[in-house]
């Protein structure tokens, strides 16, 4: 057997057992996007490691963050802001949706009273802090932030 064909038997037998059911995050990822409605809720705390993630699969959640995301951007003041410098510690938590509705779908940030839509796009709404205090105790209460986490978010917001 030649080095090439030896290199693409051994690329396929992984790509083969990747996609075989081994469990990964992306994979769940893939999965979660092809099914139903979901949503990724990234903590962004860190700049050199993983930021904590929650993925909101149970429909009733998945409804009820979408109305009160959908209340702040109806009820709020749409303003044009550039997006902030990069900063370490906490600059908000991310939302993305999930499924095959949300194909077009650009990833939403909130932080505070501001929620942004686009990098230079974003509403201001009192609504928007109450997703934020719910969202961070939801991460809280999954373990995903700790102690630690909330005391940098306490400090930088």
């Amino acid at each position: 057997m030649s080095r090439h064909s030896f290199h693409a038997v051994f690329l396929c037998g992984a790509l083969g057992l990747g996609l075989a059911g081994v469990p990964t995050a992306s994979a769940a990822d893939v999965q979660a996007e092809q099914s139903q409605p979901a949503l990724r809720v990234t903590y962004l705390l860190y700049s050199g490691r993983p930021n904590p993630v929650v993925l909101v699969t149970d429909p009733e959640q998945v409804r009820a963050i979408e109305e009160q995301l959908d209340r702040a951007l109806a009820s709020g003041e749409r303003v044009t802001k550039a997006e902030s410098h990069a900063v370490l510690g906490y600059t908000g938590i991310q939302i993305e949706r999930l499924g095959a509705t949300a194909r077009n779908s650009a990833p939403l940030v909130l932080r505070g009273d501001l929620l942004r839509t686009s990098p230079s796009q974003a509403t201001v709404s009192r609504d928007v802090a109450g997703i934020e205090d719910l969202l961070l105790q939801w991460g809280r209460e999954l373990k995903v932030l700790g102690d630690v986490e909330l005391s940098v978010i306490r400090q930088t917001r």
